[in-house]
């Protein structure tokens, strides 16, 4: 052995690389594992910066893991091939959290014509959006469980397809009942695809850096810049043809998703996590059998959290949304509000029992994670309220189409894009609870904007600057929540730890449409409401107020620093990950 060979050797000992990894066949369609933050280099006094650089490069033999050259945004993750792979990931994530958001806006522009053709109730109006909410949230937790035992890419492509097969048939809907139950089916798709994106995303981007910073915000816009795209859309595709087109498009845009989505997204599964397959410290283990996954999952899932989950809130919203209707003294309100409330408390104390429960609770412990998620929720919650009672408000009130309102909304895509860039860009820089802080703050002058219309107000002073301050607080909270969230549970968690937080908002959204809807109905049925029917509006965009007001109060008692630091020595020798606390 020559002495140079010798030398390298003890370099790659040092720095923790194997030099005695043997290449492996992959499987057609394998990707390579995560390399782990032992793979990595470490400045120690002995090392000059010759030898940093020698390590830096990484040995030549393809048989041993690449370290791939480091950039400033940080280093690219080992599961994707090229950047281009790794954009194309990114945009299928987002539009996993996407779809949600794109269906409600996309039918929050037409639910008048909706309701006309269907004749349907403001309450059952009220239900194609929360039954959508309802069952995406009830579902979200179990789903996510089920993708971290199973494998987040079947769950992933699987969500995408059936979004696209229940969307065709919601297009054929003749009744009421079946557009709702329908519309609860697509909320159950989605379910199926945010959890294993969020868990796919964190175990890609394991280490902190710009480029987790950048593709995280990239999906964080999902939400926000979903429901005005859809809302641009669906209002083309029902003035085109009609309401029914707009369930066609989703079918086809998400249906060609699923197809590309084979060759896009990666196999990074919890179940790797877990055996330790990194392919790094030691041999690659091989993934349980389909079989022992089977009795693994039946063994570990909280069948009957995901049964109160869903009977609890389900039976909470209807009695708050039939209350204005039936009044609250009405026996089927009464038991539907009780039977429901008793479900979620029996819910919470079952969590505390069972050994693989769909909510941890020592999660909540982590006293940041329940103050981030607290304030976030309520932002959230008054921001898809006032969305659904503006939209309304623009079509029964200022009798304008499906296209109009599409077009009114255009702005809080536009602004909603812009503002993902900016956070993403912060989000190393700025105090996290700053940025956070500001988005509860957006929240709360956006609704009050909308809170002051009259019919015959003007666009420009109310509605637009709401569109572009509203989503500031969208996009500056779900980039600090989502970072934050990645980092609470173990990777092998991750899409439940994706579960949990869109479990909260998704529920939590069908809750404020209920309290607003049952806010409506009881003005309408006053005196004043019959003579004034801006009166409704008025109180129901006021709830948006309250919970906005309510999410700035627990901002003062956060403490987040910068996330996702990524820094660089001038000589570009070195990359220190930290986190400013």
């Amino acid at each position: 052995m020559t002495e140079a060979s010798t030398h390298d050797d003890k370099m790659a000992e040092q720095s923790g690389i194997r030099t005695d990894v043997q290449a492996v066949p992959q499987a057609v369609g394998a990707v390579a594992p995560v390399p782990t933050p032992t793979a990595w280099t470490e400045k120690s006094s002995g090392q000059t910066n010759d030898q940093l650089s020698a390590v830096e490069q990484g040995p030549q033999d393809d048989a041993v893991a690449p370290l791939r050259k480091r950039s400033r945004l940080g280093e690219r993750p080992a599961v994707f091939k090229t950047t281009v792979h790794e954009v194309l990931f990114v945009f299928m994530a987002t539009s996993a959290v996407m779809s949600w958001s794109f269906l409600v806006g996309a039918v929050a522009t037409v639910t008048a014509q909706i309701g006309h053709d269907l004749g349907m109730s403001q309450g059952e109006i009220t239900w194609i959006a929360a039954s959508t909410s309802l069952t995406a949230g009830a579902f979200q937790l179990a789903l996510g469980q089920l993708a971290d035992l199973l494998g987040r890419r079947l769950m992933f492509i699987s969500g995408l397809a059936s979004f696209s097969l229940f969307a065709v048939v919601a297009g054929f809907a003749q009744n009421p009942f079946w557009m709702d139950i329908l519309c609860g089916f697509l909320g159950i798709s989605t379910a199926m695809m945010v959890p294993p994106a969020i868990g796919i995303l964190g175990a890609s981007y394991a280490r902190p850096s710009k480029r987790k910073n950048i593709a995280f915000s990239a999906f964080s816009s999902g939400n926000p810049v979903g429901f005005a795209l859809g809302s641009i859309l669906g209002g083309v595709a029902a003035k085109v043809f009609n309401w029914r087109a707009i369930f066609f498009m989703i079918a086809i845009i998400w249906g060609v998703l699923a197809v590309v989505a084979f060759w896009v997204v990666p196999s990074v599964e919890a179940f790797d996590d877990e055996a330790g397959s990194s392919g790094v410290d030691g041999p690659a283990k091989a993934a349980p059998s389909t079989g022992a996954q089977l009795r693994d999952f039946f063994r570990k899932f909280d069948t009957l959290g995901a049964a109160l989950t869903l009977f609890g809130t389900g039976f909470f919203t209807a009695a708050i949304t039939l209350a204005p209707h039936d009044g609250w003294a009405a026996p089927q309100v009464l038991s539907l509000l009780i039977v429901g409330f008793v479900m979620i408390c029996v819910f919470l104390y079952w969590e505390t029992y069972w050994p693989h429960p769909l909510m941890p609770p020592k999660i909540w412990k982590d006293r940041n994670f329940s103050l981030l998620i607290a304030s976030l929720v309520l932002g959230i919650m008054a921001f898809n309220s006032s969305s659904f009672w503006l939209s309304l408000f623009l079509q029964q009130v200022q009798s304008l189409d499906s296209l109009e309102v599409g077009v009114r909304l255009l702005p809080q895509t536009i602004a909603g894009l812009t503002w993902n860039i900016v956070a993403g860009v912060l989000l190393h820089r700025v105090n996290n609870t700053i940025l956070h802080g500001i988005g509860a703050v957006a929240y709360l002058v956006a609704n009050l904007l909308l809170s002051f219309m009259r019919p015959d107000s003007s666009y420009w002073a109310f509605i637009f600057p709401s569109l572009i301050i509203q989503v500031i607080g969208a996009d500056f909270q779900f980039n600090v929540v989502n970072m934050y969230v990645m980092q609470s549970l173990p990777s092998h968690q991750q899409a439940l730890a994706g579960g949990i937080f869109n479990t909260m908002v998704r529920l939590c959204s069908t809750l404020a449409l209920g309290i607003s809807t049952a806010v409506y109905g009881g003005v309408e049925q006053t005196e004043a409401g019959r003579q004034d029917p801006m009166l409704g509006y008025t109180r129901a965009l006021q709830v948006s107020v309250a919970l906005a007001a309510g999410g700035i109060l627990f901002v003062p008692f956060i403490r987040v620093g910068t996330q996702g630091n990524d820094r660089f020595e001038d000589d570009g020798e070195e990359q220190v990950v930290s986190e400013k606390k």
